[in-house]
């Protein structure tokens, strides 16, 4: 049971992103989006990714690759869009 509480924490916890991700790309306009809340939160989930591989918890490992690089795609558009 366990279990699929992480994976379905993992998977809505990613998921939540690919809308802001897919705006930011289609729209070419990131003015509401904050450069440093986007790269702080890069930390948090590279963080977690590392801790996730430490410990060998793949929800946490699933969850967090995914996460980063829907972030990076988040923070390049902000960078290419300013």
């Amino acid at each position: 049971m366990e279990l699929y509480l992480g994976y379905t924490a993992a998977l809505m916890g990613t998921v939540c992103w690919l809308p802001q991700a897919g705006k930011a790309w289609a729209s070419r306009d990131t003015s509401g989006l904050s450069l440093s809340a986007n790269l702080m939160f890069l930390l948090t989930v590279g963080l977690w990714f590392c801790y996730g591989i430490m410990v060998g918890d793949w929800p946490i490992i699933i969850a967090n690759f995914c996460a980063i690089l829907i972030v990076v795609s988040i923070v390049l558009a902000k960078l290419r869009y300013k």
